[in-house]
């Protein structure tokens, strides 16, 4: 276990309707266990095993399966968990975790905005991911390049393998055939580190998204720093890809090792 301490709160945006995951009486996609744990439990694993310990969920739909697994006394001593609340504090040597309700309707934007209000001390860097995306990412290098920039966020991009084989193609005839190659262009994998105080002078306004609205008006100021990770990345959009990812755990249980 790293000694490192970052004493920065990660924020995980796990309260999405989940539409592409059955009913709402189904459990989340984010405590479907594909290995030993459920996917949120490895993404937090991984955050603390490189020196993270705060951790606020901002709940939605779904948020009795959340409540029910994260207070329960058996996943508590498993997981080693400090369930923060008013009269429990952050505990230095625990996994801290700060669950409350956002509201049915809030998007990302406004989960982040809830949650920082919840953040007691005086914080200057807060990290935010989505909780269904598993990725190595070297998060000391990130915060680097980050703080050593004039950026307001830092976001990790990812270029991915197309789906499909590609064509080089020279008067009308093919020239190479290209298996599945890596994309010029890299995604936005959803890792971020933002400056706190670019939230504050903005209202919790439900017509800001993250996505759509926020992040563009960042890189649009030039204020929107790119991290480029090339390691392992995997995403769960899907029941497809709960099926695909517990194939490969199958087929080699150190998989998620490389995390």
């Amino acid at each position: 276990m790293t000694h490192t301490n970052f004493n920065i709160p990660i924020i995980i945006l796990a309260g999405g309707k989940g539409q592409r995951f059955i009913s709402q009486d189904t459990l989340p996609k984010q405590l479907t266990i594909i290995s030993k744990c459920p996917i949120i439990l490895e993404i937090i694993l991984y955050y603390y095993k490189n020196g993270f310990n705060f951790f606020i969920i901002p709940l939605g739909s779904k948020k009795k399966f959340f409540f029910n697994f994260f207070k329960n006394k058996k996943n508590i001593n498993k997981y080693n968990l400090n369930i923060v609340t008013k009269n429990k504090l952050v505990k230095k040597n625990k996994i801290n975790i700060l669950l409350f309700d956002a509201g049915i309707k809030s998007n990302k934007f406004v989960r982040i905005k809830k949650s920082i209000r919840l953040i007691k001390e005086k914080k200057s860097i807060i990290g935010v991911c989505y909780g269904d995306i598993f990725a190595n990412i070297d998060f000391k290098d990130e915060l680097l390049n980050f703080k050593k920039s004039k950026a307001e966020a830092i976001l990790v991009g990812y270029k991915e393998n197309s789906p499909f084989g590609h064509l080089d193609i020279k008067n009308n005839l093919v020239k190479i055939f290209i298996e599945k190659p890596k994309m010029d262009k890299p995604i936005n994998i959803g890792f971020y580190f933002f400056k706190k105080e670019i939230f504050l002078d903005i209202k919790s306004n439900y017509s800001i998204d993250l996505e759509s609205s926020f992040l563009p008006n960042l890189a649009k100021r030039k204020k929107l720093k790119y991290y480029l990770h090339d390691g392992f990345h995997f995403t769960v959009n899907s029941q497809k890809d709960l099926l695909d990812i517990k194939k490969k755990i199958n087929k080699n249980k150190n998989f998620l090792s490389k995390l």
